[in-house]
């Protein structure tokens, strides 16, 4: 009886706000009057509360489409007319419109949100487009929690307005990345209205994880011109809308000495590189799929050497070589934040790469291809599919990626690996990874190791 009782006292009083919110009634003030008297007061320190505003216009864009969804757009109180709706929202479309948000005192909760339009900002008393969201729980309820957890964590574009501070986080976290596996050096950007930019970078990648030619192990670097693109500006660097590298392969040393009786692989000659990597699927309505980054990579010998290319030999050289990969992957991001460590993510890979075998005779004019007429092009191709786990933090002082590698090949072997990256400060920080291969026939494939190693020291120069 007494929890009927409680449930009836508790529906009445829920129901004259229900009313109050479509009425624009002296309830309304009443009741935010309770329930502030309820909550902590922290006016004191409204000055030292963290605030920003949210400059992301496809974010903005997002959440707007969330209120309308949800009817939940007031405006002195009341229901605005569907006409009015529309008028606004046109500046909206623009990306005429900013968010601001502030924190709560103690905690990290939101206590204040509310859309401006973009010429408003920076003037005494600004004019909202609607009223603005004073009640954290409210807001979640309306934009969900995803989004709502999205806000605070500042993974967009924003700009800092806390007490006198005023600094815009940028759209990628360095201009200088020199990282020995994978370098690259922005010298070009231009960005319109802080809603899209450009990056033009020279960059470089010691082999191919993803072929099982880790690093150092493939004898070829390649280096060349990157363009990326960022159609809403992000303080994470992977959250570009596409990325584009083409450049070539340059025959390259190991930075030590192997005295492993593994057979080193070859360059043949000038090969061309290109990669083209970005979420083609944010145009689906879905929040999963909009996170699916999409890439091919691939590399083609196009100018073979000639004999003499390969300096003096007076014994006959049996070698191999690889002159083409292909690479196609698939990889979810942001699945689920894993205890603040990082959010979740897999990959699917599937690699291509060929093996040709050759002969340096000092009696031959030309170099000899030792499996002509026995293998076709296709038949010289090995191809491994591969799936990745791991767990990666991209914004923040300290950002790293941890993944966990598996694989297995056409020609019958497989292997596991562990692939890491560390920012330890916003300069210094490491790239290593490890991979060990199994079922490894040693007649078959002189050119495999048990084992592979590779790191690399990075600093990063931001300016």
């Amino acid at each position: 009886m007494r929890k009927t009782l409680f449930l009836f006292i508790a529906f009445l009083a829920v129901v004259p706000f229900l009313r109050a919110q479509t009425a624009g009634t002296p309830e309304v003030e009443n009741l935010k009057t309770l329930y502030k008297s309820l909550e902590y007061n922290t006016l004191a320190f409204d000055d030292l509360k963290q605030k920003w505003m949210v400059d992301d216009p496809t974010f903005i864009r997002e959440i707007f489409n969330r209120f309308v969804v949800r009817n939940a757009l007031r405006l002195d109180g009341r229901i605005p007319k569907v006409d009015i709706i529309k008028e606004k929202a046109k500046v909206v479309q623009e990306g005429e419109v900013t968010i601001e948000v502030r924190k709560r005192y103690y905690d990290d909760e939101l206590e204040f949100f509310a859309f401006y339009p973009s010429d408003e900002i920076g003037k005494e008393n600004p004019q909202a487009l609607f009223d603005p969201i004073n009640d954290a729980f409210l807001l979640k309820e309306i934009i969900g929690d995803k989004s709502y957890e999205k806000i605070k964590e500042l993974t967009y574009f924003y700009k800092e307005t806390t007490k006198e501070q005023a600094y815009t986080k940028l759209g990628y976290n360095f201009d200088v990345n020199l990282n020995l596996l994978r370098p690259e050096v922005m010298f070009w950007d231009v960005t319109t209205e802080g809603s899209n930019k450009y990056l033009l970078s020279i960059f470089g990648q010691w082999g191919s994880d993803k072929a099982l030619w880790p690093g150092w192990y493939l004898n070829e670097y390649f280096a060349g011109a990157r363009l990326t693109y960022f159609k809403s500006l992000s303080n994470d660097p992977d959250k570009f809308t596409y990325r584009l590298s083409i450049g070539g392969g340059f025959p390259s040393n190991r930075p030590y000495k192997d005295k492993m009786t593994v057979d080193r692989l070859w360059v043949t000659g000038m090969a061309v590189y290109a990669k083209i990597e970005g979420y083609p699927f944010t145009f689906i309505d879905s929040d999963f799929m909009k996170d699916v980054l999409f890439s091919v990579e691939g590399k083609a010998t196009v100018v073979d050497n000639k004999k003499s290319d390969y300096g003096k030999y007076t014994t006959v050289q049996d070698f191999y070589a690889n002159r083409t990969f292909l690479n196609w992957e698939l990889r979810k991001r942001n699945l689920m934040n894993v205890f603040d460590f990082g959010e979740l993510e897999v990959g699917l890979i599937l690699s291509s790469s060929d093996i040709w075998k050759y002969r340096l005779d000092p009696a031959v004019s030309g170099v000899v291809d030792l499996e002509k007429g026995k293998k076709s092009f296709m038949q010289k191709f090995n191809h491994i599919i591969s799936a990745e786990v791991g767990v990666r933090k991209s914004a923040g002082l300290i950002q790293h990626s941890v993944n966990i590698a598996a694989g297995y090949a056409s020609d019958g072997y497989g292997f596991v690996g562990l692939k890491t990256f560390a920012m330890l400060s916003g300069n210094f920080g490491f790239d290593a990874s490890i991979f060990s291969s199994f079922s490894v026939n040693r007649t078959k494939f002189p050119y495999r190791y048990d084992t592979y190693i590779v790191f690399s020291p990075i600093l990063r120069i931001n300016y």
